[in-house]
């Protein structure tokens, strides 16, 4: 029977991380909620990588299977396949216990108690009454069965915490919360954690042992004998060897008909890699502006001449692309969705209750039936095109911000990021749970929510998605 190391418990691994992080390595500025969590959906994206193409490698073993036996009977490959999946989710722990330090969040225990802010430890408990906590506490969402799947159901995990972080001018510390939020918080830290732990006993991953040969890793890492390297060395290292992108004119075939409904050559993958591939892109837009700032914008968006340019034009394009695949694989017009969404959200958020405020999370922003959407408080409907390609629902969206002055939330690439994962983690959710009658137009609904984030983002970024689609996916 599979059973976790008894060393190190929770707390011994943060404090090692907090050791290298702090005394050794200096990263104190870096090391806020915003960035952490960024971080964790770049590593979750890193993951979904190996987990969707190493499925055949990796088997749940049951109660009479013992971890070692199993890797003694698979192949050298497969030994190999597995300890890449190790590898990224040791990232994701490790990212997940900072969070959850920064935040002052005991994950090691099961009640909702929010730490002293003069004390950053967690409590000790033993990873067998954590892992026993973590199942208790964990109720299955996903209907089917195997590594993705169970996967998915983590970051849909994650993605409930984009609520959190998303829609903020400067990144601060979550102490300062009301109460009721503080606890919303910690409850969604810790059910990411539980789901984290859930995971790696299902699959024989022994997360102590794991995470602290990965420490060891990371300090060979950064550690050099040629000096420390700070944040600055890794963010201007990522992205020197892409070619850059230019818009030069790729458009103007045809500059504003990159239909949204646009047929898309697909070898019909399961919509379960769809969906991996489709956080993997996610999370390398994440770890473009995972070590940044919030005080200086100018400091966050690439020139057109920064390598992570292309790099982002790549991976919006990416994106926007598999939401089109999603959208023709389920039957459901993207344009009509799009459009049906718009009309609901210019009604949710109306002008006289939303100018100026970001209200999504507020009494403001209940939802009401479509007939009542708009009518007591009418708008110029006429203004927003009725989008049937990229460049109409670019120009509904920079409408629809405008009108409301939520441009100072909209020019921070990173809070666009932030709420474009917490897009897609509503997309998983539907393919994780019980299909209800209603399925494809729930589907368009948060299929729309996902194409809105990418061209604002894009917009942000100052790419011509357009351009960047015939470029990629002509």
């Amino acid at each position: 029977m599979f059973e976790f190391s008894v060393n190190p418990s929770v707390e011994e691994l943060r404090v090692n991380q907090e050791d290298f992080i702090y005394q050794k390595m200096h990263w104190d500025a870096w090391q806020t909620p915003r960035n952490l969590f960024l971080a964790l959906v770049g590593e979750l994206g890193e993951l979904s990588v190996d987990v969707a193409s190493n499925e055949k490698y990796t088997n749940q073993v049951s109660d009479e299977t013992d971890k070692d036996e199993r890797l003694n009977t698979n192949s050298e490959d497969s030994n190999s396949k597995v300890e890449e999946v190790l590898s990224e989710l040791a990232d994701v722990l490790s990212y997940l216990i900072c969070l959850a330090q920064e935040c002052q969040v005991d994950i090691a225990i099961p009640d909702t108690l929010r730490k002293d802010e003069s004390s950053s430890s967690f409590s000790e408990v033993s990873w067998n009454e954590i892992e026993v906590t973590a199942f208790y506490r964990t109720v299955r969402i996903s209907e089917k069965t195997g590594i993705i799947s169970d996967f998915l159901s983590i970051c849909f995990s994650a993605s409930r915490l984009a609520d959190e972080f998303q829609w903020i001018i400067v990144d601060k510390n979550l102490k300062n919360l009301s109460r009721d939020k503080q606890n919303i918080t910690d409850e969604k830290i810790k059910d990411l954690f539980c789901q984290v732990v859930v995971f790696a006993s299902k699959y024989a991953y022994d997360l102590p042992k794991l995470l602290q040969e990965k420490n060891i890793k990371v300090a060979q890492k950064y550690c050099k004998s040629v000096g420390i390297l700070t944040k600055d060395d890794v963010i201007k290292s990522r992205y020197l060897h892409l070619p850059s992108f230019h818009n030069n004119g790729s458009s103007s075939k045809d500059p504003d008909r990159y239909l949204l409904d646009k047929s898309v050559k697909t070898l019909q993958p399961s919509t379960d890699r769809l969906l991996c591939k489709l956080l993997e892109s996610a999370g390398l837009v994440a770890e473009s502006f995972q070590w940044k700032t919030d005080l200086d914008d100018a400091l966050i968006v690439p020139a057109i001449s920064d390598p992570m340019h292309a790099h982002l034009c790549n991976q919006l394009s990416t994106i926007t692309n598999l939401i089109q695949t999603l959208a023709q694989l389920h039957s459901i017009s993207l344009a009509e969705s799009f459009n049906k969404k718009m009309y609901k959200n210019r009604g949710k958020y109306s002008l006289s209750n939303s100018k100026g405020d970001f209200v999504k999370y507020s009494e403001k922003a209940e939802d009401t039936s479509d007939h009542d959407l708009i009518k007591n408080d009418p708008e110029p409907i006429i203004k927003y095109p009725t989008a049937t390609t990229l460049a109409d629902a670019t120009t509904a969206m920079q409408l629809f911000v405008d009108e409301r002055k939520w441009n100072k939330y909209h020019k921070n690439p990173r809070n666009l990021t932030i709420a474009l994962f917490g897009e897609i983690g509503e997309v998983i959710e539907l393919f994780i749970e019980k299909r209800s009658s209603d399925f494809a137009a729930r589907l368009g609904d948060e299929l729309s929510d996902c194409l809105a984030y990418t061209v604002r983002l894009a917009s942000c970024c100052d790419i011509d998605l357009t351009a960047a689609m015939f470029h990629h996916f002509p």
